[in-house]
Protein backbone atom coordinates (compact mmCIF):
# COMPACT_ATOMS: atom_id res chain seq x y z
CA UNK A 1 0.00 0.00 0.00
CA UNK A 2 1.53 3.57 -0.86
CA UNK A 3 1.42 6.26 1.49
CA UNK A 4 3.19 9.93 0.85
CA UNK A 5 2.91 13.05 2.62
CA UNK A 6 4.73 16.26 2.56
CA UNK A 7 7.48 16.60 5.07
CA UNK A 8 10.25 19.95 5.73
CA UNK A 9 13.41 20.80 3.14
CA UNK A 10 14.88 20.09 6.64
CA UNK A 11 14.56 16.82 6.74
CA UNK A 12 16.64 13.69 5.93
CA UNK A 13 15.35 10.75 5.17
CA UNK A 14 17.82 7.72 5.31
CA UNK A 15 16.85 4.68 2.73
CA UNK A 16 15.99 2.35 5.98
CA UNK A 17 14.25 5.12 8.36
CA UNK A 18 10.51 4.68 9.59
CA UNK A 19 7.74 7.00 7.32
CA UNK A 20 6.08 7.46 10.84
CA UNK A 21 8.99 9.57 11.91
CA UNK A 22 8.53 12.23 9.69
CA UNK A 23 5.90 15.14 10.45
CA UNK A 24 3.53 15.92 7.66
CA UNK A 25 3.63 19.85 6.61
CA UNK A 26 0.73 21.51 4.98
CA UNK A 27 1.86 25.36 4.78
CA UNK A 28 4.93 27.23 3.91
CA UNK A 29 5.76 30.55 4.60
CA UNK A 30 7.69 32.89 1.69
CA UNK A 31 8.18 36.61 0.68
CA UNK A 32 7.85 38.00 -2.45
CA UNK A 33 11.11 37.60 -3.88
CA UNK A 34 12.23 34.11 -1.86
CA UNK A 35 11.78 30.59 -2.49
CA UNK A 36 10.25 27.70 -1.08
CA UNK A 37 11.21 23.84 -1.08
CA UNK A 38 9.77 21.54 0.37
CA UNK A 39 9.70 17.51 -0.03
CA UNK A 40 6.72 14.49 -0.83
CA UNK A 41 8.04 11.49 0.95
CA UNK A 42 6.23 8.08 -0.62
CA UNK A 43 6.28 4.78 1.33
CA UNK A 44 5.59 1.54 0.21
CA UNK A 45 5.02 -0.92 2.75
CA UNK A 46 4.60 -3.86 0.94
CA UNK A 47 6.52 -6.62 1.11
CA UNK A 48 5.34 -8.23 -2.62
CA UNK A 49 6.72 -9.49 -5.68
CA UNK A 50 6.99 -6.12 -7.24
CA UNK A 51 9.90 -4.65 -5.38
CA UNK A 52 9.64 -1.47 -7.64
CA UNK A 53 6.82 0.54 -8.63
CA UNK A 54 6.76 3.52 -11.18
CA UNK A 55 5.00 6.73 -10.87
CA UNK A 56 4.57 9.84 -12.40
CA UNK A 57 4.58 13.22 -10.33
CA UNK A 58 2.06 15.97 -11.55
CA UNK A 59 1.73 19.52 -9.76
CA UNK A 60 -1.55 21.36 -9.93
CA UNK A 61 -2.58 24.69 -8.67
CA UNK A 62 -1.58 28.12 -9.87
CA UNK A 63 2.01 27.53 -8.95
CA UNK A 64 2.75 24.97 -10.58
CA UNK A 65 4.47 26.86 -13.64
CA UNK A 66 7.04 27.95 -10.66
CA UNK A 67 7.72 23.98 -9.82
CA UNK A 68 11.03 22.48 -10.23
CA UNK A 69 11.16 18.68 -9.57
CA UNK A 70 14.28 16.88 -8.11
CA UNK A 71 14.93 13.48 -6.48
CA UNK A 72 17.03 13.09 -3.28
CA UNK A 73 19.73 10.63 -3.62
CA UNK A 74 22.29 9.24 -1.67
CA UNK A 75 26.10 9.36 -1.36
CA UNK A 76 28.50 7.15 0.24
CA UNK A 77 30.12 8.26 3.54
CA UNK A 78 32.91 6.96 4.99
CA UNK A 79 34.00 8.63 7.31
CA UNK A 80 30.68 10.08 9.13
CA UNK A 81 32.47 11.38 12.61
CA UNK A 82 35.66 11.75 13.70
CA UNK A 83 36.54 8.68 16.06
CA UNK A 84 34.18 5.09 16.35
CA UNK A 85 30.15 5.25 17.14
CA UNK A 86 30.73 5.36 20.71
CA UNK A 87 32.60 8.05 20.74
CA UNK A 88 30.43 10.04 18.65
CA UNK A 89 27.50 9.10 20.85
CA UNK A 90 29.16 10.85 23.88
CA UNK A 91 30.79 13.89 22.39
CA UNK A 92 27.90 14.83 20.26
CA UNK A 93 24.73 12.76 20.65
CA UNK A 94 23.12 14.80 17.66
CA UNK A 95 24.46 13.19 14.76
CA UNK A 96 21.60 11.89 12.71
CA UNK A 97 24.15 8.80 11.99
CA UNK A 98 27.82 8.29 12.60
CA UNK A 99 28.38 4.90 10.90
CA UNK A 100 29.48 4.90 6.87
CA UNK A 101 26.55 4.10 5.10
CA UNK A 102 24.59 5.86 2.30
CA UNK A 103 23.70 9.11 3.22
CA UNK A 104 21.28 11.34 1.36
CA UNK A 105 22.45 14.54 -0.06
CA UNK A 106 22.17 14.92 -4.01
CA UNK A 107 19.38 16.83 -5.68
CA UNK A 108 18.91 15.31 -9.06
CA UNK A 109 16.70 16.57 -11.63
CA UNK A 110 14.03 14.48 -12.49
CA UNK A 111 13.42 12.79 -15.87
CA UNK A 112 11.63 15.04 -18.39
CA UNK A 113 8.46 12.47 -17.70
CA UNK A 114 8.58 12.81 -13.81
CA UNK A 115 9.08 9.66 -13.30
CA UNK A 116 9.79 8.40 -9.70
CA UNK A 117 10.72 4.74 -8.65
CA UNK A 118 9.44 3.61 -5.42
CA UNK A 119 10.93 1.20 -3.67
CA UNK A 120 9.19 -1.34 -1.29
CA UNK A 121 9.96 -0.56 2.10
CA UNK A 122 12.51 2.25 1.36
CA UNK A 123 13.09 5.73 1.82
CA UNK A 124 13.10 7.94 -1.06
CA UNK A 125 11.69 11.57 -1.32
CA UNK A 126 10.91 14.02 -4.20
CA UNK A 127 12.64 17.27 -3.58
CA UNK A 128 9.81 20.39 -4.54
CA UNK A 129 11.37 23.59 -5.37
CA UNK A 130 8.71 26.80 -5.97
CA UNK A 131 11.46 29.30 -8.07
CA UNK A 132 9.58 32.46 -6.93
CA UNK A 133 10.69 35.03 -10.04
CA UNK A 134 8.63 38.24 -8.03
CA UNK A 135 5.41 37.96 -10.18
CA UNK A 136 3.61 35.16 -7.45
CA UNK A 137 0.54 37.51 -6.43
CA UNK A 138 0.28 37.59 -2.01
CA UNK A 139 -1.86 35.52 -0.79
CA UNK A 140 -2.30 31.60 0.15
CA UNK A 141 -1.88 29.14 -2.93
CA UNK A 142 -2.70 25.65 -3.16
CA UNK A 143 -0.34 23.30 -5.07
CA UNK A 144 -1.64 19.95 -5.27
CA UNK A 145 1.26 16.91 -5.72
CA UNK A 146 -0.20 13.72 -6.95
CA UNK A 147 1.43 10.45 -8.12
CA UNK A 148 -0.38 8.60 -11.06
CA UNK A 149 0.71 5.02 -11.96
CA UNK A 150 2.07 4.43 -15.10
CA UNK A 151 -1.65 3.63 -16.84
CA UNK A 152 -2.83 7.50 -15.29
CA UNK A 153 -4.95 6.03 -12.31
CA UNK A 154 -4.33 8.39 -8.98
CA UNK A 155 -2.69 6.21 -6.32
CA UNK A 156 -1.72 9.35 -3.85
CA UNK A 157 -2.51 13.29 -3.76
CA UNK A 158 -0.99 15.77 -1.34
CA UNK A 159 -1.67 19.41 -1.05
CA UNK A 160 0.01 21.88 0.42
CA UNK A 161 -0.78 25.79 1.51
CA UNK A 162 2.35 28.54 -0.08
CA UNK A 163 1.38 31.48 1.90
CA UNK A 164 2.85 34.73 -0.29
CA UNK A 165 4.06 36.98 2.58
CA UNK A 166 3.34 40.79 1.16
CA UNK A 167 6.86 41.94 1.84
CA UNK A 168 10.15 41.92 0.26
CA UNK A 169 12.85 40.91 2.11
CA UNK A 170 16.10 43.05 1.91
CA UNK A 171 19.35 42.04 -0.81
CA UNK A 172 21.52 39.73 1.08
CA UNK A 173 24.41 42.08 2.04
CA UNK A 174 26.56 38.76 4.11
CA UNK A 175 29.65 38.08 1.93
CA UNK A 176 29.92 34.50 1.48
CA UNK A 177 32.31 32.41 -0.26
CA UNK A 178 32.95 29.06 -0.64
CA UNK A 179 36.31 28.11 -2.35
CA UNK A 180 35.88 27.77 -6.31
CA UNK A 181 38.36 25.52 -7.75
CA UNK A 182 38.76 26.08 -11.36
CA UNK A 183 41.48 23.40 -11.54
CA UNK A 184 39.08 20.38 -10.27
CA UNK A 185 36.59 21.15 -12.93
CA UNK A 186 39.10 20.98 -15.54
CA UNK A 187 40.60 17.73 -14.13
CA UNK A 188 36.92 16.05 -13.80
CA UNK A 189 35.94 17.02 -16.97
CA UNK A 190 38.76 16.70 -18.80
CA UNK A 191 38.94 20.16 -20.78
CA UNK A 192 42.08 22.33 -21.24
CA UNK A 193 42.22 25.12 -19.07
CA UNK A 194 41.06 28.18 -19.72
CA UNK A 195 39.36 27.20 -22.98
CA UNK A 196 36.07 27.65 -24.08
CA UNK A 197 35.08 24.30 -22.35
CA UNK A 198 36.47 25.31 -19.66
CA UNK A 199 35.18 28.23 -19.25
CA UNK A 200 31.38 27.55 -19.78
CA UNK A 201 31.64 24.64 -17.27
CA UNK A 202 33.10 27.25 -14.51
CA UNK A 203 30.08 29.67 -15.49
CA UNK A 204 27.59 27.36 -15.13
CA UNK A 205 29.10 26.36 -11.38
CA UNK A 206 29.30 29.77 -10.80
CA UNK A 207 26.23 30.44 -11.55
CA UNK A 208 24.74 28.18 -9.15
CA UNK A 209 26.89 29.38 -6.67
CA UNK A 210 25.76 32.93 -6.63
CA UNK A 211 21.97 31.74 -7.33
CA UNK A 212 22.41 30.23 -3.77
CA UNK A 213 23.58 33.08 -2.01
CA UNK A 214 27.76 32.88 -2.85
CA UNK A 215 28.47 36.17 -3.61
CA UNK A 216 32.15 36.08 -3.58
CA UNK A 217 34.38 33.91 -5.78
CA UNK A 218 38.03 32.86 -5.16
CA UNK A 219 39.89 34.24 -8.20
CA UNK A 220 42.90 31.85 -9.34
CA UNK A 221 45.44 35.11 -10.13
CA UNK A 222 48.04 32.46 -9.21
CA UNK A 223 47.31 28.76 -9.18
CA UNK A 224 45.68 28.69 -5.38
CA UNK A 225 48.20 27.37 -2.90
CA UNK A 226 46.17 25.48 -0.32
CA UNK A 227 45.61 21.70 0.26
CA UNK A 228 48.67 21.10 -1.89
CA UNK A 229 51.75 18.72 -0.73
CA UNK A 230 54.75 20.11 0.14
CA UNK A 231 56.35 19.79 -3.62
CA UNK A 232 53.63 18.99 -4.93
CA UNK A 233 51.63 20.56 -7.72
CA UNK A 234 48.04 21.23 -8.74
CA UNK A 235 47.29 21.65 -12.18
CA UNK A 236 47.90 25.44 -13.12
CA UNK A 237 44.61 27.42 -13.47
CA UNK A 238 46.88 30.70 -13.20
CA UNK A 239 44.83 33.72 -14.81
CA UNK A 240 47.23 36.28 -14.95
CA UNK A 241 50.18 36.01 -18.10
CA UNK A 242 53.28 36.99 -17.55
CA UNK A 243 56.15 37.66 -19.81
CA UNK A 244 60.07 37.60 -18.66
CA UNK A 245 62.77 39.12 -21.05
CA UNK A 246 65.67 39.81 -19.72
CA UNK A 247 64.52 40.15 -16.03
CA UNK A 248 61.98 42.27 -17.13
CA UNK A 249 58.49 41.01 -15.97
CA UNK A 250 55.29 42.22 -18.63
CA UNK A 251 52.04 41.23 -16.88
CA UNK A 252 48.87 40.63 -19.30
CA UNK A 253 45.48 40.82 -17.02
CA UNK A 254 43.04 40.07 -20.27
CA UNK A 255 42.12 36.83 -18.50
CA UNK A 256 41.66 38.13 -15.26
CA UNK A 257 39.35 40.75 -16.80
CA UNK A 258 37.47 37.85 -18.56
CA UNK A 259 37.13 35.93 -15.25
CA UNK A 260 35.51 38.84 -13.34
CA UNK A 261 33.25 39.95 -16.32
CA UNK A 262 32.02 36.21 -16.16
CA UNK A 263 31.98 36.42 -12.46
CA UNK A 264 30.00 39.98 -12.93
CA UNK A 265 27.48 38.20 -15.41
CA UNK A 266 26.95 35.31 -12.60
CA UNK A 267 26.11 38.21 -10.30
CA UNK A 268 29.02 37.65 -7.93
CA UNK A 269 29.85 40.69 -6.44
CA UNK A 270 33.08 40.35 -4.40
CA UNK A 271 36.43 39.21 -5.78
CA UNK A 272 38.37 37.11 -3.10
CA UNK A 273 42.12 36.71 -5.24
CA UNK A 274 44.07 33.38 -4.21
CA UNK A 275 46.99 33.31 -1.71
CA UNK A 276 49.95 34.91 -2.55
CA UNK A 277 52.17 32.61 0.37
CA UNK A 278 51.80 29.13 0.74
CA UNK A 279 49.28 27.60 3.29
CA UNK A 280 49.92 26.44 7.05
CA UNK A 281 52.70 28.67 7.84
CA UNK A 282 53.25 31.40 4.50
CA UNK A 283 56.58 30.09 3.92
CA UNK A 284 56.89 29.47 0.52
CA UNK A 285 55.87 30.90 -2.97
CA UNK A 286 53.12 29.61 -4.71
CA UNK A 287 53.51 28.06 -8.45
CA UNK A 288 53.68 30.77 -10.68
CA UNK A 289 54.67 30.18 -14.29
CA UNK A 290 55.66 32.62 -17.21
CA UNK A 291 57.06 33.03 -20.55
CA UNK A 292 60.49 33.60 -20.15
CA UNK A 293 62.86 34.49 -22.94
CA UNK A 294 60.33 32.95 -25.29
CA UNK A 295 59.70 29.54 -23.14
CA UNK A 296 56.83 28.79 -20.60
CA UNK A 297 58.28 27.58 -17.10
CA UNK A 298 58.24 27.68 -13.46
CA UNK A 299 59.48 30.58 -12.32
CA UNK A 300 58.25 30.68 -8.35
CA UNK A 301 56.88 27.31 -6.16
CA UNK A 302 57.95 25.51 -2.95
CA UNK A 303 61.99 26.19 -3.96
CA UNK A 304 61.38 29.75 -3.25
CA UNK A 305 61.79 31.22 0.33
CA UNK A 306 58.86 33.79 0.93
CA UNK A 307 60.78 36.17 1.82
CA UNK A 308 63.31 36.09 -0.76
CA UNK A 309 64.52 38.90 -2.59
CA UNK A 310 63.38 37.95 -5.83
CA UNK A 311 60.27 36.97 -4.69
CA UNK A 312 59.30 39.89 -3.02
CA UNK A 313 60.37 42.53 -5.64
CA UNK A 314 58.27 40.18 -8.22
CA UNK A 315 55.49 40.87 -5.60
CA UNK A 316 55.58 44.14 -5.39
CA UNK A 317 55.76 45.08 -9.41
CA UNK A 318 52.83 42.34 -10.13
CA UNK A 319 50.73 44.12 -7.16
CA UNK A 320 51.80 47.77 -8.16
CA UNK A 321 50.60 46.80 -11.36
CA UNK A 322 47.43 44.96 -10.39
CA UNK A 323 46.14 46.92 -8.20
CA UNK A 324 46.20 49.87 -10.35
CA UNK A 325 44.49 47.71 -12.98
CA UNK A 326 41.65 46.78 -10.24
CA UNK A 327 41.56 50.50 -9.45
CA UNK A 328 40.40 51.44 -13.31
CA UNK A 329 37.91 48.70 -12.96
CA UNK A 330 36.47 50.67 -10.25
CA UNK A 331 36.82 46.84 -7.90
CA UNK A 332 38.75 48.91 -4.78
CA UNK A 333 35.76 47.61 -2.43
CA UNK A 334 35.17 44.70 -3.78
CA UNK A 335 37.97 43.34 -3.74
CA UNK A 336 39.84 41.03 -1.30
CA UNK A 337 43.54 39.72 -0.98
CA UNK A 338 45.03 37.07 1.18
CA UNK A 339 48.53 36.17 3.14
CA UNK A 340 48.53 32.94 3.57
CA UNK A 341 45.49 30.49 5.12
CA UNK A 342 44.90 28.74 7.98
CA UNK A 343 48.88 30.34 10.30
CA UNK A 344 49.26 29.31 13.49
CA UNK A 345 51.14 30.97 16.42
CA UNK A 346 54.34 29.45 15.35
CA UNK A 347 54.01 31.26 12.12
CA UNK A 348 53.40 34.68 13.75
CA UNK A 349 56.92 35.94 12.69
CA UNK A 350 56.72 34.73 8.90
CA UNK A 351 54.00 36.13 8.34
CA UNK A 352 54.61 39.49 10.04
CA UNK A 353 57.59 39.56 7.76
CA UNK A 354 55.32 38.85 4.59
CA UNK A 355 52.74 41.31 6.03
CA UNK A 356 56.09 44.13 6.24
CA UNK A 357 57.15 43.27 2.74
CA UNK A 358 53.81 44.25 1.10
CA UNK A 359 52.45 46.93 3.12
CA UNK A 360 53.44 49.70 1.27
CA UNK A 361 51.68 47.84 -2.36
CA UNK A 362 48.57 46.80 -0.15
CA UNK A 363 47.64 49.77 1.86
CA UNK A 364 44.29 50.59 1.57
CA UNK A 365 43.86 47.54 0.01
CA UNK A 366 41.15 44.63 1.82
CA UNK A 367 43.18 41.47 3.46
CA UNK A 368 41.75 38.63 4.87
CA UNK A 369 42.89 35.53 6.32
CA UNK A 370 41.22 32.37 7.71
CA UNK A 371 42.40 31.73 11.48
CA UNK A 372 42.46 30.12 14.76
CA UNK A 373 44.69 32.50 17.05
CA UNK A 374 43.23 36.61 17.63
CA UNK A 375 46.86 36.86 18.21
CA UNK A 376 47.37 37.50 14.43
CA UNK A 377 44.67 40.76 14.66
CA UNK A 378 46.27 41.96 17.69
CA UNK A 379 49.38 42.78 16.53
CA UNK A 380 48.08 44.15 13.58
CA UNK A 381 48.70 41.49 10.86
CA UNK A 382 45.43 40.86 9.22
CA UNK A 383 42.68 43.47 9.50
CA UNK A 384 40.41 41.11 8.41
CA UNK A 385 40.52 37.97 10.34
CA UNK A 386 38.06 35.10 9.32
CA UNK A 387 37.64 33.34 12.73
CA UNK A 388 37.33 29.52 12.79
CA UNK A 389 33.77 29.06 14.77
CA UNK A 390 35.32 27.38 17.84
CA UNK A 391 37.57 30.29 18.79
CA UNK A 392 35.65 32.97 17.56
CA UNK A 393 34.50 33.96 21.46
CA UNK A 394 38.56 36.02 21.52
CA UNK A 395 37.72 37.23 18.32
CA UNK A 396 34.43 38.71 19.47
CA UNK A 397 36.33 40.70 22.55
CA UNK A 398 38.28 42.37 19.67
CA UNK A 399 36.95 45.61 18.24
CA UNK A 400 37.23 44.44 14.86
CA UNK A 401 35.23 46.48 12.50
CA UNK A 402 34.05 43.55 9.86
CA UNK A 403 33.81 40.27 11.62
CA UNK A 404 33.81 37.26 9.26
CA UNK A 405 33.53 33.69 10.54
CA UNK A 406 34.30 30.24 9.04
CA UNK A 407 34.37 26.43 9.47
CA UNK A 408 36.17 23.45 7.85
CA UNK A 409 37.50 20.15 9.12
CA UNK A 410 36.69 21.33 12.41
CA UNK A 411 34.50 21.62 14.85
CA UNK A 412 32.98 18.73 14.14
CA UNK A 413 31.25 19.00 17.54
CA UNK A 414 27.87 20.95 18.75
CA UNK A 415 28.71 23.54 15.98
CA UNK A 416 27.25 24.72 12.57
CA UNK A 417 28.79 22.67 9.70
CA UNK A 418 28.04 21.07 6.86
CA UNK A 419 28.41 17.56 7.32
CA UNK A 420 26.37 14.92 6.16
CA UNK A 421 25.69 13.37 9.64
CA UNK A 422 24.14 16.42 10.61
CA UNK A 423 20.68 17.91 11.04
CA UNK A 424 19.95 20.23 8.38
CA UNK A 425 18.90 22.17 10.91
CA UNK A 426 21.66 22.39 12.29
CA UNK A 427 23.71 24.18 8.62
CA UNK A 428 21.14 26.52 8.59
CA UNK A 429 21.31 27.62 12.26
CA UNK A 430 24.41 29.64 11.21
CA UNK A 431 22.25 32.65 10.02
CA UNK A 432 21.07 33.02 13.14
CA UNK A 433 24.10 32.91 15.05
CA UNK A 434 25.78 35.05 12.23
CA UNK A 435 22.68 37.62 12.65
CA UNK A 436 23.01 38.13 16.96
CA UNK A 437 26.84 38.31 16.72
CA UNK A 438 27.02 41.02 13.56
CA UNK A 439 28.75 38.64 11.68
CA UNK A 440 28.98 39.99 8.04
CA UNK A 441 31.11 37.33 6.27
CA UNK A 442 31.34 33.89 5.86
CA UNK A 443 34.04 31.82 4.51
CA UNK A 444 33.75 27.59 3.92
CA UNK A 445 36.80 25.97 2.04
CA UNK A 446 34.91 23.30 0.27
CA UNK A 447 32.17 24.16 -2.69
CA UNK A 448 33.98 21.76 -5.19
CA UNK A 449 36.90 20.17 -4.00
CA UNK A 450 37.82 17.21 -6.12
CA UNK A 451 40.86 15.82 -4.63
CA UNK A 452 41.89 13.74 -2.05
CA UNK A 453 43.89 15.02 0.92
CA UNK A 454 46.87 17.34 -0.54
CA UNK A 455 45.69 16.90 -4.30
CA UNK A 456 47.96 13.75 -5.06
CA UNK A 457 44.97 12.76 -7.30
CA UNK A 458 41.15 13.57 -8.20
CA UNK A 459 38.38 11.73 -6.74
CA UNK A 460 34.95 11.25 -8.12
CA UNK A 461 32.36 12.94 -5.18
CA UNK A 462 29.60 11.02 -6.55
CA UNK A 463 31.79 7.53 -5.07
CA UNK A 464 33.72 9.32 -2.26
CA UNK A 465 31.97 12.30 -0.30
CA UNK A 466 35.47 12.21 2.29
CA UNK A 467 37.68 13.82 -0.22
CA UNK A 468 39.44 10.35 -0.60
CA UNK A 469 38.78 9.09 2.76
CA UNK A 470 40.47 12.69 4.66
CA UNK A 471 37.49 14.80 5.66
CA UNK A 472 34.05 14.02 7.24
CA UNK A 473 31.20 13.35 4.61
CA UNK A 474 30.29 16.55 2.56
CA UNK A 475 32.73 18.87 4.23
CA UNK A 476 34.31 19.01 0.73
CA UNK A 477 31.52 19.12 -1.49
CA UNK A 478 28.16 20.78 -1.66
CA UNK A 479 27.83 21.05 -5.39
CA UNK A 480 28.61 17.67 -7.50
CA UNK A 481 29.71 17.04 -11.02
CA UNK A 482 26.88 16.05 -13.12
CA UNK A 483 26.79 15.19 -16.95
CA UNK A 484 27.60 17.51 -19.76
CA UNK A 485 29.53 20.37 -17.39
CA UNK A 486 26.45 20.75 -15.42
CA UNK A 487 26.52 21.15 -11.48
CA UNK A 488 23.97 19.40 -9.12
CA UNK A 489 23.00 21.17 -6.35
CA UNK A 490 23.15 19.40 -2.67
CA UNK A 491 20.69 19.71 0.40
CA UNK A 492 23.28 21.30 2.48
CA UNK A 493 23.75 24.03 -0.63
CA UNK A 494 20.06 24.79 0.00
CA UNK A 495 19.55 24.60 4.00
CA UNK A 496 22.89 27.32 3.96
CA UNK A 497 20.90 29.68 1.17
CA UNK A 498 17.91 29.66 3.89
CA UNK A 499 20.05 30.15 7.02
CA UNK A 500 21.03 33.55 4.72
CA UNK A 501 17.46 33.99 4.09
CA UNK A 502 16.86 34.19 7.72
CA UNK A 503 19.28 37.19 8.23
CA UNK A 504 17.25 39.06 5.37
CA UNK A 505 13.95 38.12 7.03
CA UNK A 506 16.00 39.42 10.54
CA UNK A 507 16.71 42.48 9.01
CA UNK A 508 13.77 43.26 7.27
CA UNK A 509 12.50 42.33 11.47
CA UNK A 510 14.56 45.59 12.39
CA UNK A 511 12.15 47.76 10.77
CA UNK A 512 9.94 47.21 13.22
CA UNK A 513 11.57 46.17 16.02
CA UNK A 514 14.94 46.29 18.15
CA UNK A 515 17.63 43.80 17.55
CA UNK A 516 17.75 43.20 21.55
CA UNK A 517 13.89 42.88 21.36
CA UNK A 518 14.43 40.29 18.13
CA UNK A 519 17.22 38.03 19.74
CA UNK A 520 15.15 38.00 23.21
CA UNK A 521 12.18 36.50 21.16
CA UNK A 522 14.03 33.92 19.26
CA UNK A 523 15.95 32.75 22.72
CA UNK A 524 12.82 32.52 24.17
CA UNK A 525 11.89 29.90 21.06
CA UNK A 526 15.38 29.03 20.74
CA UNK A 527 15.10 27.91 24.84
CA UNK A 528 18.44 29.27 25.62
CA UNK A 529 21.12 31.59 24.75
CA UNK A 530 22.53 31.67 21.04
CA UNK A 531 26.09 30.63 21.36
CA UNK A 532 27.95 29.11 18.07
CA UNK A 533 28.68 26.30 20.38
CA UNK A 534 25.08 25.18 20.30
CA UNK A 535 22.31 24.72 17.38
CA UNK A 536 19.06 23.50 16.38
CA UNK A 537 19.16 19.84 15.74
CA UNK A 538 15.72 19.63 14.77
CA UNK A 539 13.79 20.57 11.68
CA UNK A 540 10.65 22.07 14.49
CA UNK A 541 12.59 23.97 16.73
CA UNK A 542 13.93 25.39 13.39
CA UNK A 543 10.96 25.89 11.92
CA UNK A 544 9.09 27.60 14.79
CA UNK A 545 12.42 29.80 15.34
CA UNK A 546 11.49 30.79 11.11
CA UNK A 547 7.65 30.96 11.78
CA UNK A 548 8.47 33.22 14.70
CA UNK A 549 10.25 35.82 12.69
CA UNK A 550 7.90 35.69 10.04
CA UNK A 551 4.70 36.12 12.27
CA UNK A 552 6.53 39.25 13.79
CA UNK A 553 6.66 40.79 10.11
CA UNK A 554 3.46 39.90 9.79
CA UNK A 555 1.72 41.58 12.53
CA UNK A 556 3.67 44.59 11.86
CA UNK A 557 2.71 45.02 7.88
Amino acid sequence: MLKTKIISSLDKCFLDEKYETFDEINKINIYRNTDASFQLLPYNEDDAKYVCTTYIVKVEGDLAKYVTLKTVENVPNYIPFFGTPKVAEERDPHYLRVRPGLYPDLLMPISVVNRFNVVNQTLRTIWIDIKNDGTISPGEHTLKITLNTEDDRVASENEITINVIDAFLPEQDTKVTQWFYADCLADYYDVKVWSKKHFDICRRFIKMAADNGINMILTPIFTPPIDTAIGGERTTTQLVKINVTDGKYEFDFSLVDKWIDMLRECGIKYFEMSHLFTQWGAEHAPKIVATVNGKRKKIFGWQTDASSKEYVDFLNKFLKEFTAHLDKLGLRDYVYFHISDEPSEKHIEQYKQNKKNLQKVLKGWKLLDAMSHVEFYKQGLCEIPVAVSSSIEDFLKEDIKERWVYYCWEPDQGYSNRYLGVHLARTRFMGIQMYKYGIEGFLQWGYNFYNNRFSYDNINPFLNSNAGYWSLGGDAVTVYPGNCGRPIESLRLISFKQGLEDIRALKLCEQYYSKDDIIRKIEDVFGENIVFSKCADDTATMQKIRDTIDQMIINKI
